[in-house]
């Protein structure tokens, strides 16, 4: 991929980080205001959300590098990656000590690479996918310890998949154009015995096999002169994958494909803007988390969340108040209510509970 196109090189978009956002209320939210319910607070650039059998929420925090900021220009390495764990009122970290890159941009800019998604293994542990953003060399050069960073992995524990090695190696992408050998591992599904993982830097969709082996499941197309940039993948009940793409973070260029494992993914959806994550309500809509619907010249506008009809593809807005933040993750409870991680840029992020959504 080529980073000129895509500011996503980082774990985070760069506009995000320097610009902030401007929350002025939209005259078709005002008059059904939400007001949602904050979770937990002070967490450490959150992530992805998943909710668990026994009712508790994990919350993958990426951490914020090393205590000491590397100089302008680079990257370096720290262990403040971590897990957090919301059950009623018991809340905190579970696991902490993961790998976690800071990378200072010679503006001063920064984004930060570490845990993106995690799940409790049946057997015990996690399985968490950490993004990074770079090539195998760039990985190596921030020294011991990063090893599991761009990978599908046991938090603390053996890799099960090597998103930046697989990109290194193979560059799936290059045929497009796409000229720089770059990976950022993102979202994770099952499929079977096998992983499905978004890599958000290679564009594309990576098999992870049981023996560790990674193969290319689909390269996305660019998006006119726009690369693709996958991002959250959900698994639906009929067997398909739902696929979110950035797509250059242009306004209304955002997609969402339907994947049937053994055929070509499809456009199933498009005309929305910067969608992060995918989820499916339970009563045949999918859930679209945007990190911002658009930008103005003082920065970028709001967050959204629309609902999709899983049989036309018309979308709809779920009423926020304009609450959004640089949001990233998304969850849907059984009864509808929704779970977005917000202000996910720095140590004060926040995760909030929605209402079910009316129909």
């Amino acid at each position: 991929m080529s980073r000129a196109h895509k500011p996503w090189a980082g774990a985070l978009l760069a506009a995000a980080v320097v610009a902030g956002l401007t929350a002025t209320a939209a005259p078709s939210q005002a008059a059904h205001r939400v007001s949602p319910q904050v979770l937990a607070t002070n967490l450490n650039n959150p992530r992805d959300i998943t909710l668990q059998a026994d009712g508790s929420i994990l919350v993958a925090e990426s951490g914020s590098g090393p205590a000491t900021v590397c100089a302008p220009g680079t990257s370096c390495l720290g262990f403040t990656g971590s897990i957090y764990r919301v059950n009623g009122s018991q809340k905190g970290r579970v696991v902490t000590g993961l790998p976690s890159k800071l990378e200072v941009r010679a503006d001063g800019g920064a984004s930060v690479a570490g845990p993106n998604q995690v799940e409790a293994r049946s057997t015990g542990g996690y399985t968490v996918s950490s993004s990074f953003g770079g090539d195998a060399a760039d990985r190596k050069a921030l020294g011991a310890g990063g090893e599991t960073l761009g990978t599908l992995h046991i938090a603390k524990g053996k890799v099960l998949g090597d998103l930046v090695d697989h990109e290194t190696r193979l560059d799936p992408d290059g045929p497009l154009g796409n000229n720089d050998v770059h990976s950022n591992a993102w979202m994770f599904a099952h499929h079977g015995k096998d992983y499905l993982v978004t890599d958000a830097g290679g564009n594309d969709l990576i098999r992870v096999l049981p023996d560790g082996t990674t193969k290319t499941e689909f390269v996305f197309p660019n998006n006119g002169d726009l690369e693709t940039v996958p991002t959250g993948i959900v698994a639906a009940p009929d067997g398909s994958f739902y696929i979110s793409d950035l797509s250059g973070q242009a306004a209304g260029k955002s997609r969402i494909w339907r994947y049937v494992p053994g055929s070509a993914p499809k456009v199933f959806a498009t005309g929305l803007t910067n969608v992060t994550d995918l989820a499916l309500d339970g009563k045949g809509g999918l859930i679209a988390l945007t990190l911002t619907k658009g930008y103005t010249e003082t920065g970028p506008l709001p967050g959204a969340l629309n609902r999709v009809d899983l049989k036309s593809g018309k979308t709809t807005e779920i009423p926020t108040a304009d609450r959004l933040v640089n949001s990233l993750g998304l969850a849907v409870g059984k009864g509808g209510e929704i779970y977005v991680t917000n202000k996910t840029v720095g140590t004060t992020g926040e995760l909030l509970k929605f209402p079910a959504a009316r129909r």
